[in-house]
């Protein structure tokens, strides 16, 4: 059966699934086509080590083969996660189709205790940098947004000031990542979609910071289908969510709807699992949900059945990287907890690691590290 070419997706709901050498749970793809979601199949070079050779394309082709023998797709996206420039130039030559800004170390906090002297000189530096053009904050005074609640937004000059300080770093960074996309894109049609993902961190955005982001990313010219906000820090990798799924969400998707046909990213979406259903029954907001950690999960599942030996070499190698990996993540466990595991036999290991919050964070967190410290060995 031919499978037809990934597409960009623009304001479809879309559900964004991992994958590793071409595979992805299967049960998850079939739920999220049954849910209305759209699949876009999420890579990332770091933790991609089929061989030597493999780089995007080859990743392309195996989950092509995947898709083929598993659930054949209408339509779906090419997706990648990236940082660099040339890890954004190396996906767009192969025909990617959605791009995952990674830009959550990017933010800058210190905007929110500056003194307002420290404000009016850090928005001098940004403007003197290029990041932000000579007048850029008229385009937010003296107006006012309605959301579909009846809620109304309006930004302050001190609160656009701090705004701008704290998303600058990460914006600049945006544009750099989507110039290296545009210069291979050029003459090749529909644009890919863009999302700028910034989830990883404890502190959520404001209704008024996530509106500042979104008019300012789409002023510049990015344009993204979706930004990924942090939601808050019970919102966790590998965990269930205690409070009110909808709320939380249609709060910053409320802000979302803002922006055209912007969609709301919403990460760590893997162990929430009425997400695909309460997803969409919140009127008005378009959703982008990310569900890259359940692959990782199914991997490491399989690996401790399997392969106990190297399952718990990678233990030890996720509590030798923790502290360097968690960054601004929210989670449950410190690094402390990290100190000691449970020692357990093999046939313990799925169920003592992965089947409690504990050791799934401690394996999500660092599953790209370890990974990557893996590729480094084998490319050695």
């Amino acid at each position: 059966m031919d499978i037809p070419a990934p597409t960009p997706l623009a304001s479809r709901p879309t559900v964004a699934l991992g994958c590793l050498d071409g595979f992805f749970p299967s049960n998850l793809l079939r739920a999220t086509q049954q849910a209305g979601f759209t699949p876009v199949f999420l890579h990332r070079l770091a933790t991609e080590v089929g061989g030597p050779g493999d780089g995007p394309r080859e990743m392309l082709a195996a989950t092509m083969r995947s898709i083929e023998q598993t659930d054949p797709c209408s339509a779906w996206g090419a997706g990648c996660v990236v940082r660099m420039e040339e890890e954004a130039a190396l996906f767009a030559t192969a025909g990617y189709t959605w791009f995952t800004f990674d830009l959550a170390g990017l933010i800058d906090d210190r905007a929110h205790s500056m003194s307002l002297d420290r404000l009016d000189a850090a928005i001098v530096a940004l403007e003197d940098s290029g990041c932000y053009a000579p007048g850029w904050h008229g385009n937010y005074l003296d107006r006012e947004w309605l959301t579909v609640s009846g809620r109304a937004l309006r930004l302050e000059d001190e609160a656009i000031a701090r705004a701008a300080v704290k998303f600058g770093p990460a914006l600049a960074h945006a544009d750099q990542l989507h110039q290296a996309i545009r210069t291979v894109w050029t003459g090749r049609g529909e644009p890919p979609d863009i999302e700028l993902s910034l989830a990883a961190r404890r502190t959520p955005f404001s209704s008024e910071e996530f509106l500042f982001l979104a008019l300012e990313a789409a002023r510049r010219g990015l344009s993204p289908s979706a930004i990924a906000p942090p939601i808050g820090a019970g919102w966790q990798p590998g965990a269930e969510f205690a409070g009110d799924t909808a709320a939380a969400i249609g709060r910053l998707g409320e802000a979302a709807t803002l922006s055209g046909s912007l969609k709301l990213g919403v990460h760590f979406a893997d162990g929430k699992p009425e997400l695909l259903s309460t997803a969409r029954a919140i009127p008005g907001v378009r959703l982008h949900l990310n569900f890259e950690e359940a692959t990782w999960r199914e991997h490491l599942g399989k690996m401790a059945d399997s392969r106990p030996e190297e399952f718990r070499e990678w233990l030890r190698v996720a509590q030798e990287v923790f502290p360097f990996a968690i960054g601004d993540t929210p989670l449950a466990i410190s690094e402390e907890d990290t100190h000691a595991l449970p020692q357990v036999t093999d046939s313990a290991l799925r169920e003592t690691f992965l089947g409690h919050v504990q050791g799934r964070q401690l394996l999500l967190v660092t599953f790209c590290a370890v990974r990557h410290r893996r590729a480094e060995q084998i490319l050695k």
